[in-house]
């Protein structure tokens, strides 16, 4: 679709955005297990599954390198302020 080879996609897509598109990716899907997660009502595995991850370890991997965090004490951490 871009008229180039994938490894071309790649590397002109990371020159471009800084990052890999699999990281751009995770990150797009990320900031939105985050916003989710503000809501107690959503289960760790309603968010993971609604925001493209089929491992939930591969997600709890992720969540933490980026909030430094599970997402089961994120989740808990910002809902014991609400209250």
């Amino acid at each position: 679709m871009a008229c180039m080879s994938e490894s071309n996609f790649r590397k002109v897509f990371k020159n471009e955005m800084g990052m890999s598109p699999v990281d751009f990716i995770n990150t797009e899907r990320l900031q939105k297990a985050s916003k989710m997660l503000k809501n107690p009502q959503h289960s760790i595995k309603e968010v993971y599954i609604e925001c493209g991850f089929e491992n939930r370890s591969y997600f709890n991997h992720l969540f933490k390198r980026m909030h430094n965090d599970s997402p089961q004490a994120f989740q808990d951490r910002l809902n014991a302020k609400v209250n």
